[in-house]
């Protein structure tokens, strides 16, 4: 399993920047899926940080949006859609 925390760097906002909606997506892979989907992960501009984690997830990653749609969108279109996810839980930040 990769140990290593995986953090994208943030352009700073300026005061008159909208804020952001933040999300919490565990996600549930199947064996040996961890390092690709992560990679994956990586590549997608929404996605702020990546941890890999031990329990009944095996991944939980941040998204940053600018429209609660967009969080349904990733999840359910792309991250859902990945090789190798098998199950997703979603927690929107209020």
């Amino acid at each position: 399993m990769t140990r290593a925390r995986v953090t994208k760097s943030k352009k700073s906002s300026s005061s008159t920047a909208k804020q952001k909606l933040r999300a919490f997506v565990l996600i549930q892979t199947v064996p040996g899926r961890v390092g690709a989907i992560i990679r994956s992960l990586e590549r997608m501009p929404a996605v702020g940080t990546i941890d890999p984690v031990t329990g009944p997830y095996d991944i939980i990653a941040l998204l940053e949006v600018d429209d609660i749609r967009e969080i349904s969108h990733l999840v359910a279109g792309t991250i859902g859609g990945m090789r190798g996810v098998t199950r997703t839980t979603t927690l929107i930040c209020t």
